[in-house]
């Protein structure tokens, strides 16, 4: 607990061990060099291509070392999550991949190796969730080169391994956009199973990126992605005919602040009720959309939560760290003070956005 609040963080990462595809990989991959992690380097590469950008590594600067230091030294081990989230006073937290937001995502790996690389991650999760059952909670990896089979990994997730949500990026994969119909079959699962799909990005995908293609530097890049990435995304389901069609699906919007909303909604509600809305695939406004069925995580370092939460509604926002990413090395471990000690925010919101909000989205008791 943070003071008298419970805190889900439903924004965590976990650093998985470098080797743990090329251990885990079934047949016919296995004892091959299908996945190749270079951790010094900062390299992920399939089948002989990279899948992720070179890029400077935040954590192996020493400040990032110095802030993690027990982290770093324990192979950011479960145990040593789970003392740091002591520090931080998080109660529960939703678990997100970060070598896996880019070992699967390149238009060139097929798909029964994507599947196999999903199964290896969830199955890995798994073990690292059980050791505080009740404390961590895993987010299913997807291999979305088949939806079909991306269905049917989460529902063997949730069902078996006791995953609480699906994770897809918002960037394209073979030419797919989120309002694809090809993904209708993962989001009528996950609408049966009751579990959220849940959206995150990170730079450095090989995949095509917002501002990529205009800025060389990391500080735009980095102030660019996230945000912009969300609002595409936002459109393929609050604007795209998907949520009215799965009415119970709850899609939610990770690691990009809840910043952009207020605005967001509004321009797209203007769009889509005005001259330029009369090809909006979406029968309803797509801020209706939102505040009934989609959610954002709220960053630790944003100070606009009460002008989000008027105009968006307490429902729509949970709380996310985003540890261990660089972006919270200046602020770990006091990072739920700004929230905590908000005088504009009342007891009610800060127990909506800390706890109330997540444990109903994912199921937390």
């Amino acid at each position: 607990m943070k003071g008298p609040y419970r805190v889900i963080d439903a924004n965590r990462h976990v650093v998985e061990p470098p080797d743990l595809w090329d251990k885990g990989l079934e047949k016919p991959y296995i004892g091959g060099d299908a996945v190749q992690v270079d951790m010094g380097q900062g390299t992920v590469t399939v089948q002989g291509r990279p899948v992720m950008k070179r890029q400077p590594n935040p954590m192996a600067h020493f400040f990032y070392q110095e802030t993690y230091k027990d982290a770093v030294e324990a192979g950011f081990s479960v145990e040593s999550n789970l003392r740091d989230m002591d520090r931080e006073g998080i109660d529960a937290a939703v678990l997100l991949p970060t070598l896996g937001l880019f070992a699967i995502w390149s238009d060139h790996i097929d798909a029964a190796l994507s599947a196999a690389m999903c199964r290896v991650y969830n199955d890995w999760l798994r073990e690292y969730c059980e050791k505080a059952p009740t404390r961590l909670k895993g987010v299913a990896l997807l291999p979305l080169q088949d939806p079909a089979e991306a269905a049917r990994e989460l529902r063997r997730a949730v069902q078996e391994l006791g995953f609480v949500a699906g994770f897809m990026r918002p960037n394209p994969i073979i030419g797919r956009r989120l309002h694809d119909p090809a993904y209708d079959l993962l989001y009528g699962e996950a609408e049966s199973l009751g579990v959220p799909i849940v959206l995150g990005e990170m730079g450095g995908s090989v995949l095509h990126q917002i501002g990529t293609d205009r800025f060389d530097g990391v500080f735009c890049r980095e102030a660019v992605l996230d945000p912009f990435e969300m609002m595409l995304a936002f459109m393929s389901f609050m604007g795209h005919n998907v949520l009215e069609r799965f009415p119970d699906l709850k899609v939610g919007y990770l690691g990009a602040g809840v910043g952009w909303l207020p605005y967001w909604l509004d321009r797209v509600d203007e769009h889509w009720g005005g001259f330029f809305g009369v090809d909006a695939p979406s029968t309803q406004a797509p801020s209706f959309l939102f505040k009934a069925q989609g959610f954002a995580s709220a960053d630790p370092w944003e100070k606009t939560l009460p002008e989000v939460l008027e105009e968006c509604g307490e429902r729509t926002v949970v709380w996310g760290s985003q540890y261990p990413l660089p972006e919270l090395a200046t602020l770990f471990p006091n990072e739920l003070d700004t929230v905590v000690d908000d005088g504009l925010l009342t007891e009610t919101q800060k127990k909506a956005i800390l706890w109330d909000n997540a444990a109903k989205l994912f199921h937390i008791s």
